[in-house]
């Protein structure tokens, strides 16, 4: 009798051995999870970190549309939009600012409104968009980045600009 208690308690020691071992593992596995974030969890940036990306990339932008050199545009732009677009095609698409001399140096210092809360898309990219308009003129922008390294960088742009 003696034996069989023996035997049944060695059975529920070593049960119990795996079971813990299965816990501890399982743990394991939950910090692990807890403390790795998933490569598509972007965060937004700061809304300083925000206001320096459309400034910069508009007055960027404006310079090249003033000089009809988007070289330093397309430097500035992520890897992914230097594959799709060259400099050339950037001075066709936007002939019509320089046509029409629409450039907005003296707006982009001014206040702006967002038009719709800043957000990343369903391809991962941050989309901000907004209006500057003053007496003389209305700018309205989309502007699309990614994240290359830890820099946000340009992957899309529509500006829409008109003279009141």
């Amino acid at each position: 009798m003696n034996s069989m208690i023996a035997i049944a308690m060695a059975r529920l020691g070593a049960g119990r051995r795996l079971f813990d071992a299965v816990g501890f593992v399982a743990a394991l596995l939950l910090l692990a999870m807890l403390s790795w974030s998933p490569a598509y969890a972007i965060e937004i940036p700061s809304d300083d970190e925000q206001d320096v990306l459309v400034r910069t990339t508009l007055m960027t932008f404006n310079d090249a549309n003033m000089t009809g050199n988007y070289a330093v545009l397309m430097a500035k732009a992520s890897s992914q939009f230097q594959s799709q677009i060259t400099a050339e095609k950037l001075a066709s698409s936007f002939e019509g600012f320089r046509t029409n001399k629409l450039f907005f140096e003296s707006i982009v210092t001014d206040d702006y409104d967002s038009q719709d809360k800043p957000q990343i898309d369903s391809e991962g990219a941050l989309v901000l968009s907004g209006v500057f308009k003053n007496d003389d003129m209305q700018v309205k922008y989309r502007l699309r980045f990614v994240q290359n390294g830890k820099d946000w960088k340009l992957l899309g742009i529509n500006v829409d600009a008109h003279k009141n």
